[in-house]
Parts: C-alpha cells; sequence; structure tokens
C-alpha cells in the first residue's frame, strides 16, 4: 500500500467565491468557509488551505492556497440552526479557470427538530413497528473536471429510520430528528402487523412535537 503526502503549490492562490442564502432566499451572514486540500492515500493528511466568513449579503470571497491533490474541498457551516454544505472535486488535473472556484448560490437550510415521544399503555404484548421518512439537510456537491457528479453527489435527499417496539422496549421511546424547516415528516407505524397509518406533519417551527399513545 503506497503513501502519498498531500501536495501544496507555493506560487498558485485560488479564489474561492460564492453566495449563501437559506431555502427563503434570505442571506445567511457569519457562515465559516473553510477550504482543504488532501492527497486522500495513506500517510496522507488533510491541510486547511483557506477560510473566511460570510458578509451580511452572504457574499463570501476567501484565497486559497492550491496544490494537484485527488481532493479539493470547501465545507460551509454557520451555527446549529443550519445544515451544512461541501463542495468537492478532484485537482491532480484540474485546474479552474482564472484560477476561480465558483460556487455561485450555496443554500444552508435552516433546521426544525422533529421531536417524537412514543409511550406503550396498552398489552405489553404489543408490538409496534414504526419508520421516519425525512428530508436529510446535509449536502455534498462533487464535480470532475469542473461538470456536476450526480452520481457521486447527495443534496436534501429522503432518508429513513425504522425500528420496533415490543416487550423488551421501554415503555417509552424519546427522540429528535432534524430536517430543513418547513419541509414534511411521515410517520409511519403499524400495531402487531396491522394496516399500515401515516401521519404527515409539516415542520413549521423551530421546535415540533409528535406524540403517540398505543
Amino acid at each position: 500500500m503506497s503513501c502519498a503526502e498531500t501536495q501544496i503549490e507555493n506560487d498558485i492562490r485560488v479564489v474561492v467565491k460564492g453566495n449563501i442564502l437559506d431555502q427563503l432566499n434570505t442571506p445567511v451572514s457569519g457562515a465559516l468557509v473553510q477550504v482543504f486540500t488532501d492527497a486522500d492515500a495513506p500517510g496522507a493528511t488533510n491541510i486547511l488551505v483557506g477560510e473566511g466568513l460570510s458578509d451580511e449579503s452572504g457574499n463570501f470571497f476567501v484565497t486559497s492556497l492550491f496544490g494537484p491533490n485527488a481532493l479539493f474541498y470547501v465545507v460551509i457551516t454557520s451555527d446549529d440552526q443550519f445544515s451544512t454544505y461541501r463542495y468537492q472535486t478532484n485537482t491532480e488535473s484540474f485546474t479552474p479557470l482564472d484560477l476561480v472556484f465558483d460556487l455561485d448560490t450555496v443554500s444552508l437550510q435552516r433546521l426544525a427538530a422533529f421531536n417524537y415521544t412514543i409511550s406503550r399503555e396498552t398489552s405489553s404484548d404489543d408490538i409496534l413497528n414504526f419508520n421516519i421518512n425525512s428530508i436529510d439537510p446535509r449536502c455534498i456537491e462533487v464535480y470532475e473536471e469542473g461538470i456536476f457528479n450526480a452520481v457521486e453527489s447527495s443534496c436534501l435527499e429522503l432518508t429513513q429510520m425504522s425500528r420496533q417496539l415490543n416487550n423488551l422496549s421501554p415503555s417509552v421511546l424519546e427522540g429528535v430528528i432534524y430536517a430543513p424547516l418547513q419541509s414534511q415528516v411521515e410517520f409511519t407505524y403499524s400495531i402487531n402487523d396491522g394496516d399500515d397509518v401515516t401521519e404527515t406533519i409539516t415542520l413549521n417551527s423551530p421546535q415540533n412535537a409528535f406524540e403517540l399513545n398505543y
């Protein structure tokens, strides 16, 4: 297994720029923009080569070091009220036009919490099967030679969590799922392999409570 070192070109600088908006097209100010490069091989380390913050209009302009590596990626985060974004490409043989990575408009989703409580009040022999469908707020966009790769990318995809509760389970189960504000969560359940019941909840506020007693 070969080892590789992450390469940095001392005489090259690139610019990473763009504009950050939430799902209501409101600018996100103060978001942290970090630029990394990584040989993506045993023995290699990822190196932070540039960072900055978005301004009041959501714009960012970060000057970064550069190198011919398997991974060049930009991570954009804000506080825990927002989702995360990652731009990723391979710079082993690719250098952007005019040394500028223009990410254009980046969407950071404002998040909402779906707080669920499931309580067993009936016979201890009852079996509850349930699943929760929601939108995963994370976004990873992969580019190859400046062209978007939809197969390798993953952005705002549907995710599902499934569980079964029986007499060995606690009488009360609590949990939380984070999804984009204004998105919908589907809670589907059945008792003792009976008919499925689905409830759809729109996440209209930062905190949303759901209770099921069976």
